[in-house]
């Protein structure tokens, strides 16, 4: 299963996604409680249940290049006469 971010320019979508991964500097000074399903940070692993993959990272293994593709122009907006 896939989950799509999607948000404007540094409003928090990276952060989020390395909190969730537990990728988060531990010199970070924050407010408030990271959550996963009700979970505090210390009750779980988090690397078993999420992965961050980073932005870099152009395709997903599991995927065909046609399904990466169509994929890519599904989040886009593109219409289905290019996926």
């Amino acid at each position: 299963r896939m989950t799509l971010l999607l948000g404007p320019p540094s409003s928090g979508k990276t952060t989020l996604l390395l909190a969730l991964a537990g990728k988060l500097d531990p010199k970070l000074k924050f407010s408030g409680k990271v959550t996963y399903n009700g979970h505090e940070m210390n009750e779980f692993v988090p690397q078993r249940t999420s992965a961050y993959v980073d932005q870099h990272d152009l395709h997903i293994g599991e995927m065909t290049v046609r399904e990466t593709l169509a994929f890519s122009a599904r989040v886009q907006g593109v219409g289905p006469r290019y996926g």
